[in-house]
């Protein structure tokens, strides 16, 4: 195996490895898609993301993004609330998991 391709599984290795510590094993590769994206948004801005934003940097469709967002929801991992400033949008808002 190269070194290129060796590299690259050490790295989806030690992804592998995170994703069991933070239990998002069980998570699919659109709920990790959208989770990653909440994650960076959220840290990139220092605020709560709307789901236009998602949907924009996600590159995944308003619909998914939707229901990803409903199932995330679901099981306590995220909060949606309606935005004061614009009454159309939801704001996402990440739960404590610790």
């Amino acid at each position: 195996m190269s070194k290129f391709y060796r590299n690259i599984y050490d790295a989806l290795s030690m992804l592998y490895g995170l994703e069991q510590d933070l239990n998002l094993k069980h998570f699919t590769p659109n709920e990790l898609k959208v989770f990653h994206t909440i994650i960076t948004q959220s840290h990139e801005h220092d605020r709560s993301v709307n789901i236009t934003d998602i949907v924009e940097n996600s590159g995944m469709s308003r619909s998914t993004v939707y229901k990803t967002l409903k199932k995330l929801s679901g099981e306590g991992i995220i909060d949606l609330e309606q935005s004061p400033t614009d009454k159309r949008e939801s704001l996402v808002i990440l739960n404590s998991l610790s």
